[in-house]
């Protein structure tokens, strides 16, 4: 059994409660608790606009959060984004060294 998650819930994974999602995308703490209700022009957990969208890929790509533009858009499985967490906890790969051999 699978289970969906939607873009906001995916954010509140990646990024952290719904005050650090809403700041990250430039706007007031408590912009983002709405986002979890459906609107008139959005489903509950769609993004409101494609500016909100674009603050939270640049705040995840400088942090190296995981977080993706198909997220923003279509949400994601939970099993990819703990994947995406398990990821992170692990650190990044070891850098390769390689042992300079001198000539005789």
């Amino acid at each position: 059994m699978s289970n969906h998650l939607t873009p906001l819930e995916v954010c509140e994974r990646l990024i952290g409660k719904p005050e650090t999602v809403a700041e990250a995308s430039g706007l007031h703490k408590k912009s983002a608790f709405p986002w979890r209700h459906a609107s008139k022009w959005r489903e509950a957990g769609d993004l409101p606009s494609a500016k909100v969208m674009r603050a939270l890929l640049a705040h995840s790509t400088a942090r190296g959060l995981g977080l993706t533009a198909d997220h923003l858009i279509s949400g994601a499985e939970e099993a990819e984004i703990a994947e995406i967490l398990a990821a992170r906890q692990a650190g990044p790969a070891p850098a390769f060294t390689s042992r300079r051999v001198r000539a005789a």
